[in-house]
């Protein structure tokens, strides 16, 4: 990567964001973060930074020490952070990443991004009929950031065939859209800070790129307002136990006011954000549910926007100050004590029971407080109830959007029918009143919030030991067979994997190349209405993602990316050839499964 210019300093500015983190997370034997710890530190670089839910770093309640299920990634922007971090450790020819790799892979995830901005930019001038060549006036211009923008919001359901079509629908929009005026306010201020740093008023494509991925990095800012009120609201509604509201409570508020707390009891609980260990009634978990996808904005094929987890913050705080990845229960303490959150004052003194668990949670480990696992982060949970997700066991809960759950489960609908919501409400003899007191006699509710022993570390500690030199007889040993080195009663090594293996490679890539370049040609036709193209950005629906431009550039990046690994030599030829099989496949499977529904789907669109 460049160190020079503005690629430069971004590598610089990235350099500094994770070096904190990277020094207090737990190494591998080899000394670098093994693929688990990577995908914890690039998520928490990306939520700070721009609120960003990658696709395939999020957290999902497996992430403390998991093992991708067999089918897992099968998505593209799932599996390209792995396929990134697994093209650099070829390269690097160790198990793991150190700093100056993760930061370049945090760099390449940025590029994808911005590469998705453009490419949906595009799109938006040829429905308005604009060459990207010309410079147009500010009026034209902002027209066209705006159709980016509802397409943005609307999380891709956005299509037009002309400009007057596009026209039309931006209006229905901006009359259906709750609270638009806001919304559309956001995004003048931006254009008029973005038109400030220019020095005439015309428009030029990469004025306009600029403004868009300002938009996509800063719209987490508008974002947080919007969960700012959420939050205030469920916090409002909590009883006894701080973070939580009963489930009665949350339905309750959506019969007889403007909020939308519908989630089926089932669809929550998979989510992870409902509590039942009261037997007295189920409670929704207030920093669970806001961070949970219903209330995400799936802006991109890439990641969605979320409430922003709290908890990162300072966790990055006690990682800053202790600079390791465990610490002695009296150093955390200390710090904790000292840290304020959004509804946490301090100066405080911890209670008793706070610091009798983090004992407990030193005492689990040998005596230290590993900072990245899963009792560090139940404790930070009681410690900021509302700010601090509760972390659950892994594989007890999955970040599902409404549609995934439904096409799992086979239900209808995600959200609970008015009727269901009454006899929920009716039903719980303890519902708090207007006061904030439970109706039932004998229903008085404790404060304690639910423990869980059951420990998982995010990394399994491991020293950097020394390994024991090879003796000199070992080391006059002929290397064993294998493919890049065949047996041929010689010393000297065949060169590479021999000629017909890399023919084969070779043919195999050209295939998929070929292949990925009908399929290409293929999503652009499915994707027109007449002559002009339509402005789709992909859902997270497997179906979406059949007519999806991106997915399909990102697809010929990839086989970009290994082909040039491989032709440098860095990437095995075997390894190589199978992952060429395995496009192919998925490729052949991706057009089966379309061929019947996809021309369907486009005309409901």
């Amino acid at each position: 990567m460049e160190k020079s210019g503005s690629k430069g300093e971004k590598w610089m500015e990235l350099h500094k964001a994770l070096s904190s983190t990277y020094e207090a997370l737990p190494k591998n034997k080899n000394g670098y973060l093994d693929h688990q710890a990577v995908r914890y530190v690039l998520h928490r670089l990306f939520v700070q930074r721009y609120g960003w839910y990658i696709k395939g770093l999020e957290p999902n309640g497996e992430d403390w020490h998991h093992k991708p299920a067999p089918g897992e990634g099968s998505k593209i922007q799932d599996w390209v952070p792995s396929f990134l971090q697994n093209l650099l450790e070829d390269k690097a020819h160790h198990d793991g990443l150190d700093l100056s790799e993760l930061v370049s892979l945090a760099a390449a995830l940025e590029d994808l991004v911005s590469h998705e901005a453009e490419s949906r930019l595009k799109t938006a001038y040829q429905i308005h009929d604009v060459d990207i060549s010309q410079s147009m006036d500010r009026e034209t211009a902002e027209d066209i950031v705006r159709t980016w923008y509802v397409g943005f919001l609307l999380a891709g359901n956005f299509s037009a065939s002309s400009p007057d079509e596009v026209h039309q629908k931006k209006n229905v929009f901006a009359r259906k859209y709750s609270d638009w005026s806001h919304a559309d306010e956001w995004l003048a201020n931006v254009e008029k800070e973005e038109y400030a740093k220019r020095d005439s008023t015309s428009s030029s494509f990469e004025s306009n790129l600029k403004t868009v991925s300002r938009i996509g990095q800063e719209y987490f800012r508008f974002n947080d307002q919007e969960c700012s009120a959420l939050k205030s609201t469920l916090k409002g509604m909590e009883g006894k136990k701080a973070g939580r509201v009963r489930l009665s409570t949350f339905y309750q508020k959506s019969l007889y006011s403007h909020w939308r707390f519908t989630e089926k009891a089932d669809y929550l609980r998979k989510l992870g954000a409902l509590d039942e260990s009261d037997p007295k009634g189920q409670q929704v978990i207030v920093t669970n549910y806001m961070m949970a996808r219903p209330n995400c904005l799936e802006a991109s094929g890439l990641y969605a926007v979320c409430c922003r987890n709290e908890c990162e913050d300072l966790m990055g705080h006690l990682e800053g100050e202790i600079k390791a990845s465990r610490a002695e229960p009296k150093r955390v303490a200390e710090l904790v004590s000292k840290l304020s959150s959004d509804t946490v004052a301090a100066p405080r003194e911890l209670s008793p029971a706070l610091l009798e668990r983090l004992e407990q949670v030193a005492a689990s480990n040998g005596g230290e407080v590993p900072l990245h696992g899963r009792l560090f982060a139940q404790w930070m949970h009681h410690a900021y109830p509302r700010e601090c997700p509760y972390p659950h066991e892994s594989g007890t809960v999955s970040p599902q959007t409404p549609d995934e759950w439904m096409k799992e489960t086979g239900a209808s609908d995600s959200s609970a029918s008015k009727e269901e919501m009454r006899q929920q409400v009716e039903s719980d003899v303890c519902a708090i009143d207007e006061n904030g007191k439970p109706k039932g006699a004998g229903c008085e509710e404790a404060e304690d919030l639910p423990w869980s022993q059951a420990e998982e570390l995010l990394s399994q500690p491991s020293q950097v030991e020394d390994l024991p030199q090879a003796s000199e007889a070992e080391e006059e040993l002929p290397s064993p067979c294998s493919l890049d080195h065949p047996c041929d009663g010689s010393t000297q090594p065949m060169a590479r994997t021999g000629f017909r293996w890399d023919a084969l490679a070779a043919i195999l890539s050209v295939c998929l190349a070929a292949a990925l370049i009908c399929d290409y040609w293929y999503t652009s036709v499915c994707s027109r209405h007449t002559k002009a193209d339509v402005f789709y950005v992909n859902t997270v629906s497997n179906k979406d993602l059949a007519c999806k431009f991106s997915l399909c550039r990102n697809a010929l990046a990839a086989w970009a990316l290994a082909s040039l690994a491989w032709v440098m030599d860095l990437l095995d030829t075997g390894i190589f050839a199978c992952s060429m099989v395995g496009g192919l496949c998925v490729l052949g499977a991706k057009r089966a499964g379309d061929k019947f529904g996809q021309k369907k789907e486009m005309r409901k669109l």
